[in-house]
């Protein structure tokens, strides 16, 4: 079984574990949503105090050559807790072996087991991955895709977290902390842990406390929105080099390919934008309004050269090619999505001086 990307958040809360499938496959160039979903899962199954005899966890080089190692765990259930959750990292030919084994397993049986559980998590898996084919195309396992989120959905994580912990936040935080975070849940969490340390812990039942701007500023700092600017402003200025190191930064600091190329479609949608009000008769400095947040008093300059260097049909070309980059790397491993997504920054760089 399958679901699709919007809809993993749902079956993910929705998960009983006297229902629940035997294996799940999570999946996908989001690499902390990947990890975020993954405990999720386990939270739900195991609950949050179990035993630790219930869990096992085993990376795939434990399972070269014995495809019966997965199985063997999973029927091996502890002298306490009435649940084993087996949790498997990586997507290499023993791991698909063991799934494999393990579903086989599973179908010689005469009824489906909710005592036992494995969930895989993977790097990106292209459609045909033997991987994916196995968990999407039987009944007692589910497929979980996780791809980088959409600015709509960076706004609710924030909102969400931040009412959990009795505080609402205003609409210039909003857009500073959102231009701040990359699209990765994994990087997203640890921002929104670092500001509720530097706001602390509120009572639940007082008035909810407010996250302004300087809050954002004060917590977070620039450095991550600092390599993003450097990213785009190298990009849409056509400094090969500099978009080239950049990108180098951004993968050290585990930025994942789908998240720099999210950033850099954002900035040149509101270039695109901008462009074409100023080609309708708006002055640069009305059209410059159009980026949230603000722009930096340093980095205005550098936008406003890129004005002069785009258009809006050059920027709805570059566009284009961030678009499909997205869309290959949802189907690629890793690797081959960083380095689509070089291709595709150096691609509109070069096109910047055209």
């Amino acid at each position: 079984m399958k679901a699709k990307a919007h809809e993993v958040e749902a079956w993910v809360g929705g998960l009983k574990a006297d229902k629940s499938p035997a294996l799940v496959l999570v999946y996908g160039p989001d690499r902390g949503g990947v990890h975020e979903t993954a405990k999720a899962i386990k939270a739900a199954y195991l609950g949050q105090d179990f035993d630790p005899l219930q869990y096992v966890s085993l990376e795939e080089g434990a399972l070269s050559g014995q495809a019966g190692l997965l199985a063997d765990e999973a029927a091996a259930m502890p002298m306490f807790g009435d649940r084993k959750l087996v949790h498997v990292s990586g997507a290499n030919a023993a791991v698909v072996s063991a799934v494999k084994f393990y579903l086989a397993k599973l179908a010689e049986a005469s009824a489906p087991t909710h005592s036992a559980m494995v969930i895989v998590e993977a790097d990106n898996l292209r459609p045909t991955s033997p991987l994916r084919k196995a968990a999407e195309t039987d009944k007692q396992a589910m497929a979980l895709p996780c791809y980088a989120l959409e600015a709509r959905d960076i706004s609710r994580l924030i909102r969400q977290s931040l009412e959990r912990e009795n505080y609402r936040i205003e609409a210039l935080a909003m857009d500073l902390l959102s231009a701040r975070l990359a699209t990765d849940r994994g990087i997203i969490q640890r921002e929104l842990e670092r500001l509720g340390l530097f706001k602390g812990v509120r009572d639940k039942k007082a008035e909810p406390g407010m996250v302004t701007g300087d809050d954002v500023e004060a917590a977070l700092g620039d450095q991550t929105q600092g390599d993003f600017d450097r990213l785009i402003d190298s990009v849409a200025l056509g400094r090969l080099d500099e978009a080239d190191r950049a990108l180098a930064r951004l993968e050290a600091a585990g930025t994942a390919a789908a998240g720099a190329l999210a950033v850099a479609r954002m900035h040149f949608q509101t270039l695109h934008l901008a462009l074409g009000q100023m080609e309708n008769g708006t002055s640069q400095v009305k059209a410059l309004g159009a980026f949230r947040p603000p722009l930096h008093f340093r980095r205005k300059p550098l936008v406003e050269q890129q004005m002069r260097l785009w258009s809006s049909g050059k920027c709805a070309r570059a566009l284009e090619i961030l678009n499909a980059a997205e869309k290959a790397c949802r189907g690629g491993t890793s690797s081959l999505s960083q380095a689509q997504a070089g291709n595709a920054l150096l691609r509109i760089a070069r096109a910047a001086q055209r």
